[in-house]
């Protein structure tokens, strides 16, 4: 977050450093890019290790997301916005709250997780997915960045 504000500040103080930012950035994005579109990158098997215990697994996941200042800002932040007195005592509406957030961060981090392991497995058992995959990501990544280069080319 620090370097897009002092990109974003950067382009403000100095107009001219915009143009030259973005040339710069687009370059390395194109230059990445045909570096990926020619490249034959497969993803070896996963190693398998001894597998951790369950408990250790959640708390270990426990204690980041009670360290993590941004979730505990937040939920200050949006939290009391939707606690009335007016609607009863504030405890079950925290409850409330907390059980659909819980519910609602099981299901879409859940389904990331069953979605990140099957992409594992067709990743590791199809070298040529593989290559297409970086192939398709490189060609993303130049028409992009040939995208916002003509968009600022063409701009005053």
């Amino acid at each position: 977050m620090f370097g897009t504000v002092a990109v974003a500040a950067l382009s403000r103080l100095v107009p001219a450093l915009a143009t030259a930012m973005i040339l710069t950035g687009s370059a390395y994005m194109i230059w990445i890019g045909i570096r990926l579109l020619r490249s034959s990158i497969v993803v070896g098997e996963v190693e398998t290790g001894r597998a951790a215990a369950l408990a250790r697994i959640f708390g270990q996941g426990l204690t980041t997301c009670l360290l993590n200042p941004k979730a505990w800002l937040f939920v200050l932040a949006v939290y009391p916005q939707f606690l009335s007195p007016s609607f009863g005592p504030l405890w079950p509406q925290a409850v409330a709250m907390g059980l659909m957030t819980v519910l609602v961060q099981f299901a879409v981090y859940g389904g990331l997780t069953l979605m990140a392991a099957r992409g594992r497995d067709a990743l590791t058992s199809s070298p040529a997915l593989t290559i297409w995959a970086g192939r398709g990501a490189g060609l993303l990544l130049v028409a992009v960045a040939a995208f916002g280069l003509a968009y600022r080319l063409a701009s005053p």
